[in-house]
């Protein structure tokens, strides 16, 4: 399967996502190691870009490179194991950009490497997102 994707179109996602983060194109171009100059290049479409630069890119954004394209033209799955933790309801909602929060805790959540202590988590981290839900419905 191959896909086309405009390099204009993904030079504004790369935009939004570095504003949405408050980062100016030299402190993105200081995270991936190149010019801000090409960072503006990247942004405006006029300079490819390799899947690597875009990896090291979405690293720096706290996203996942899926992130960049068109969910509609990409049939993106989640796994058995991870589905079973979701709400119906979370399996719906477009990919937002991660919060340094959010970093922070999957940063903390891969250095868990026992399984069933991260089963575990996420059972719990359902169980916290259950109570909220009761909660928000009750006040």
């Amino acid at each position: 399967m191959e896909f086309r994707f405009s390099g204009e179109i993904l030079g504004i996602k790369i935009r939004k996502l570095r504003e949405s983060w408050g980062l100016s194109q030299a402190s993105l171009s200081e995270k991936i190691g190149v010019s801000f100059q090409q960072v503006q290049k990247y942004e405006k479409g006029f300079t490819r870009i390799s899947v690597e630069r875009l990896e090291m890119i979405a690293v720096a954004l706290g996203v996942d490179i899926t992130a960049f394209f068109d969910t509609s033209e990409i049939s993106l799955t989640l796994s058995d194991v991870s589905t079973k933790y979701l709400a119906e309801k979370e399996t719906e909602q477009p990919f937002l950009p991660l919060n340094k929060e959010e970093i922070s805790f999957i940063k903390r959540l891969r250095k868990i490497k026992n399984k069933k202590l991260r089963q575990s988590l996420m059972q719990q981290m359902g169980g916290l997102v259950q109570i909220e839900n009761q909660k928000s419905h009750i006040g």
